[in-house]
């Protein structure tokens, strides 16, 4: 029988973008010439300061995007059968680390289980998620959209109908110089890592952020 398990409450779409020494210069130029109080004013002129053809904020950047849910207490799942019809709505699907699920996922898996899970990644090596500059990247431009509602949906087969504690989920923490942000990484359907399906999108917006941070930050 197929399932599909949607991830609801607070969603993440976000990314960071690496800037040289002379890409912020442009875009403070720009804000100081044109009056704006805050980086949030001008998101829309960004893609052209920095060239469509390398920035578009939620498309194409240089590090990182990912589209996801914070987790906090509205943190919420729910279950539909095949046919769209409700079968339960739970927010009691925990981290992996709380069930006993932890103990029983392969190692194979378990050792990549920490992996930040993004809709793209450019640089090469291991991915990561963060806005937090360093000497390898001095300059971030970080953009993030709070939205109420659903980003994410995963696919289920199972002989019986599932149930909310054979779910798990595990999380990341995204770190900039002004906060840490919580968010949902994977979601396993008892020792399965489910593969994120973006077709279940019903979402309203919320908040926008959007930051320079450079090494006087750090």
């Amino acid at each position: 029988m197929k399932f599909r398990l949607i991830m609801s409450g607070t969603c993440f779409d976000g990314s960071a973008h690496i800037l040289s020494n002379d890409e912020v210069l442009k875009i403070n130029n720009f804000k100081t010439k044109n009056d704006y109080s805050s980086l949030e004013e001008m998101y829309s002129e960004l893609s052209t300061i920095l060239g469509e053809e390398n920035y578009i904020a939620d498309l194409l950047t240089n590090y990182w995007i990912n589209k996801t849910s914070i987790s906090n207490s509205s943190l919420n799942f729910i279950l539909l059968d095949g046919n769209d019809n409700l079968i339960w709505r739970s927010q009691e699907i925990l981290n992996l680390i709380d069930t006993p699920w932890d103990e029983k996922v392969p190692d194979e898996i378990y050792e990549h289980i920490d992996t930040p899970v993004l809709e793209s990644y450019i640089p090469s090596g291991n991915p990561e998620c963060d806005a937090y500059p360093c000497d390898k990247r001095p300059n971030i431009l970080f953009y993030y959209q709070e939205l109420k509602g659903t980003l994410i949906s995963y696919s289920i087969e199972s002989d019986t109908e599932p149930k909310p504690e054979e779910f798990s989920h595990t999380c990341i923490t995204l770190e900039t110089p002004n906060e840490e942000i919580e968010l949902v990484n994977n979601v396993l359907y008892k020792t399965q890592i489910l593969q994120r399906e973006y077709e279940y999108e019903d979402f309203r917006g919320k908040n926008l952020t959007v930051k320079l941070f450079t090494l006087k930050d750090v």
